[in-house]
């Protein structure tokens, strides 16, 4: 079962390209709307190509030049496309279903490292039987050798 905050799109959506989608829907030009508000052209299509991120003083500039939507929504746009985009960055390959690290945590008395002269590190745990299969696991997925 997946929470609502848990889901990440696929290709997270900047805000300017919805600011994109909206000028060419109303029939603004991105010139023109710049100067409506005071912005510089090259400002605004950085901004609309998502190169640009959306700031309080801008989404108020862009608030005063589009009716109905206010800079409270284009920041909130913005907020969610930063927790959009770190959570793309995780790599999910390398977690394991069922782990959940505030639940399993190994204690330092239960594990021992030893370090070889071939710059390889040998770390032995000692581990409940019950989570052997969620150990092989996490090894299979890093390819990590275990016995």
């Amino acid at each position: 079962m997946y929470l609502a905050n848990d889901i990440t799109p696929a290709c997270p959506e900047h805000p300017g390209g919805i600011l994109g989608e909206e000028l060419k829907a109303r029939g603004i030009s991105q010139k023109k709307f710049a100067e409506q508000i005071g912005m510089q052209a090259t400002h605004l299509s950085a901004l609309i190509h998502g190169t640009r991120n959306f700031t309080p003083a801008v989404a108020a500039k862009i608030e005063s030049g589009l009716e109905g939507i206010s800079a409270a929504i284009w920041m909130k746009m913005q907020e969610q496309y930063n927790k959009d985009t770190r959570r793309r960055r995780v790599d999910t390959s390398k977690l394991v279903s069922g782990y959940s690290p505030s639940t399993h945590k190994v204690q330092p008395a239960l594990a021992d490292t030893h370090i070889s002269y071939g710059g390889s590190i040998q770390i032995v745990l000692t581990i409940p039987e019950s989570d052997k299969a969620l150990l092989e696991n996490l090894a299979e997925r890093l390819h990590w050798k275990y016995r």
